[in-house]
């Protein structure tokens, strides 16, 4: 039973979560007209956030997709590069995040926790700084998806090898973003007649068929009475909805 109820969907912020939940789910089922629509509708949204939310820089990106699935290059492009400027900014964000308690298995920790808080805040924002290069990474591989469509080759191969190194750093080497990546170079390497050299991660082609409000009430990033997210959820929203191309599909 999903703790957001509809008179929570008129929030804005859960508004556009549902919205651009949607429209992932939607691209995931081939329908790309409709993925689109619902993804033009979420940046609408998203421009009531802060400047420096990141979860403006995920609408950037996918507005980036919508504009490409219509093969507005140009556009497409363009909001690729506002998204790159937009996840940078994102690190100011994180710099303000409201940190909640994250010791939780016995009294001993609470107090080192409380002992110690600036240190664990310092860890703990080092590591969502980490997390947000992963969506940094997504706009890298879709801006390299779109030099690969247009044949600009060597430009696709250079922003993709940056993508790669950033998701991995992030996410790790078995991610469904990392086979993504790797996917798309190695189509690239068959058009320059390379060698792609050591895949890193899954083989398949991944699909993140879950939706992220299910992961979001298991994790954690979403309260109830009301419901509200916290920072760390609006952060991984931004992150895992921040959709990349698979160069395959499109």
């Amino acid at each position: 039973m999903t703790i957001i109820s509809e008179i929570d969907r008129e929030d804005p912020e859960f508004l556009w979560l549902h919205v651009t939940d949607a429209a992932s789910l939607e691209f995931s089922g081939s329908r790309y007209c409709i993925a689109a629509e619902k993804w033009k509708k979420a940046y609408k949204i998203a421009q009531y956030f802060d400047d420096s939310d990141p979860r403006l820089a995920g609408s950037l990106n996918n507005m980036g997709i919508a504009f490409r699935i219509k093969k507005d290059f140009e556009q497409a492009a363009r909001c690729y590069r506002n998204a790159l400027k937009n996840w940078e900014s994102a690190s100011h964000w994180i710099d303000r995040m409201r940190l909640t308690q994250r010791a939780h298995s016995s009294l001993y920790h609470l107090r080192m926790e409380n002992k110690h808080r600036q240190v664990y805040d310092n860890i703990e924002r080092m590591r969502y700084q980490k997390l947000l290069s992963a969506g940094h990474a997504g706009t890298l591989n879709n801006l390299a998806e779109l030099f690969h469509s247009t044949h600009r080759f060597k430009e696709a191969e250079q922003f993709y090898h940056q993508a790669l190194r950033k998701r991995i750093s992030s996410m790790g080497e078995r991610e469904y973003g990392v086979a993504i990546i790797n996917t798309n170079l190695a189509g690239l390497s068959d058009k320059l007649n390379k060698s792609p050299g050591r895949k890193i991660g899954i083989s398949h082609n991944p699909k993140e068929t879950a939706s992220f409000i299910s992961k979001a009430e298991q994790q954690g990033w979403i309260v109830n009475n009301p419901s509200e997210f916290t920072d760390e959820g609006r952060l991984m929203a931004a992150i895992l909805l921040t959709h990349l191309i698979d160069h395959t599909r499109l």
